[in-house]
């Protein structure tokens, strides 16, 4: 959710305490259906301040609490309960004319409590909604297994965090506290006076404007032993001033427990926190044999953001239509250029023309044409054998559950590129 959330100047971040099992039992695709729907209706009624998920222990054994909280335009009291029903909307004003939640909430709980789990909402007109969900999610017998994140020990460490007032800063804070720290927030030039004034480390966030944070990289370097300044990806080329002036390294944002934890273990050299900002990620899947040309017909702007970043990362050269229409339009265009798509993923449910009549469209062009068939795969967020049968009837090759699944991905990507059979 970062990328949309950086372009509409939001912060958001994310806390996972701890003391939470490395892994649990769960269905892992619905769960992140319902994170992903919520954390996407943030961003979407958020034109201001920052969205935060956090996610701890419950008070009964067993049980996780996730919250996903925002800064944005908020629910009447009268309405809460209506957003959770199916075909019904928060519709006062306000949620309209950001285009309403649509059933997203509504599958939500569904899911949710067939997990054995619940959800509620608290919100204020004006001041944001915070969505809670608990589920109970019991430890895998492999838990304690070896690789499992440790939290460094911060006892005694003082940190002072340089950061406007958000909910970004407030997660930072709140983790490096769980570690062991003494740390406090402060807006711009209050990072010079407040406390002491003297800190074993600095957080610096690129946020209060690129010379608010090259000055205090600066006057802070006789005051903190580290200095580290907190940006975006699309923020990055401000980093040789910012080296220059004094910053020891750069967790990007949204800031990853490793990857902090990496640039406070770290010797204080500006180039080993540069090299190791991916500290955290996990190892890459084996990419398929060839890059693929591949068309995303997707009308939801979350779900196709999120589908051409995990292809792009896998190697692929996705392109998004955002309507059954532009799709075919699309589709066409390459055909004619003599750079046809390698790979359509069609979205079942669009605006005007469906997936499945796209699908049917393509087929007939490619039969009047006499070419061979483009391979289509479904996008559905339903997995029922009817739905199977229909996408295979109108001429797809398989179908993708969504949210997409990264190895399930993968596997279709790999057997598209080795052309070898597809699951019928």
């Amino acid at each position: 959710m970062a990328p949309r959330a950086h372009a509409k100047g939001l912060t958001i971040a994310a806390d996972v305490d701890e003391r939470l099992p490395m892994r649990v039992v769960g269905d892992p695709m619905r769960l992140r259906q319902v994170l992903l729907n919520l954390a996407g209706n943030a961003v979407k009624f958020t034109e201001t301040g920052g969205v935060g998920v956090t996610v701890e222990p419950g008070d009964k054994p067993g049980t996780i609490v996730f919250e996903v909280r925002d800064t944005g335009i908020g629910i009447a009291p009268d309405e809460q309960a209506r957003v959770f029903l199916e075909f019904e909307q928060a519709d006062g004003g306000a949620a309209r004319k950001f285009g309403g939640t649509g059933l997203g909430l509504a599958i939500s709980k569904r899911i949710v409590e067939r997990m054995g789990g619940s959800i509620r909402l608290d919100s204020t007109p004006g001041h944001g909604a915070t969505f809670h969900l608990a589920l109970p999610l019991a430890a895998a017998d492999d838990a304690a297994a070896p690789g499992a994140f440790v939290s460094p020990n911060l006892a005694g460490r003082s940190i002072v965090l340089a950061a406007p007032a958000s909910i970004e800063a407030e997660l930072i804070a709140r983790r490096l506290r769980r570690w062991g720290a003494d740390v406090v927030i402060a807006d711009g030039s209050d990072a010079m006076t407040a406390g002491d004034g003297r800190w074993d480390t600095a957080l610096i966030d690129q946020a209060l404007g690129t010379d608010v944070a090259i000055r205090l990289a600066r006057d802070l370097k006789p005051k903190a032993e580290h200095r580290f300044v907190l940006l975006t990806p699309g923020e990055r080329h401000h980093l040789p001033n910012l080296g220059e002036a004094g910053c020891n390294g750069y967790p990007v944002k949204p800031v990853r427990a490793a990857s902090l934890a990496a640039r406070l273990a770290g010797d204080g050299t500006f180039e080993r926190g540069a090299a190791s900002i991916h500290t955290a990620r996990t190892a890459e899947p084996a990419p398929a044999r060839r890059n693929l040309s591949i068309l995303i017909a997707e009308d939801n702007e979350i779900n196709a953001l999120l589908a051409r970043a995990l292809l792009a990362k896998l190697g692929h050269h996705p392109v998004v239509a955002s309507s059954g229409v532009a799709a075919l339009g699309a589709w066409d265009a390459a055909r004619i250029a003599g750079t046809p798509f390698d790979l359509v993923l069609m979205d079942l449910h669009m605006p005007g023309i469906d997936g499945l009549e796209a699908c049917r469209r393509i087929r007939a062009a490619e039969a009047a044409a006499g070419t061979g068939p483009t391979p289509v795969v479904a996008l559905t967020a339903n997995a029922f054998a009817e739905d199977r049968e229909r996408c295979l009837a109108a001429g797809m090759i398989d179908f993708l559950v969504k949210p997409l699944d990264r190895d399930k991905l993968a596997a279709v990507l790999a057997a598209v590129a080795g052309n070898s059979a597809l699951a019928a």
